[in-house]
């Protein structure tokens, strides 16, 4: 056990180190949103984090099932944070639709 969590502590120090804030201070679910995993979701994990988590050890985030799973992982690593995705310049504006998406549940 004390093993796992070691190993688990140097990976996510690893997935966030060098990670600043993204000035995203909180997301909610505005009433008028659009965004569902059809028209969003599915094309940006595909664009932005399938290169990485496809396996279980990343966590995998390859359905919407376990998108929905990881949402708070999601935000603090993507939205809240630059932690991920890794080597990638990816836009405010992006950070907070994926946010939007997630806040409302990710239908």
């Amino acid at each position: 056990m004390f093993r796992f969590a070691s190993i688990l502590a140097v990976a996510l120090v690893a997935c966030t180190s060098g990670a600043q804030s993204t000035g995203i201070a909180e997301v909610s679910c505005p009433t008028d949103s659009t965004l569902t995993y059809a028209n969003f979701g599915s094309a940006f994990m595909t664009g932005n984090c399938l290169s990485c988590h496809t396996s279980k050890a990343s966590p995998a985030l390859t359905s919407q099932g376990q998108i929905k799973v990881n949402a708070s992982r999601i935000l603090d690593a993507a939205v809240y944070t630059t932690a991920m995705p890794q080597d990638s310049n990816m836009a405010v504006a992006e950070r907070e639709m994926l946010g939007e998406w997630l806040a409302c549940g990710a239908p």
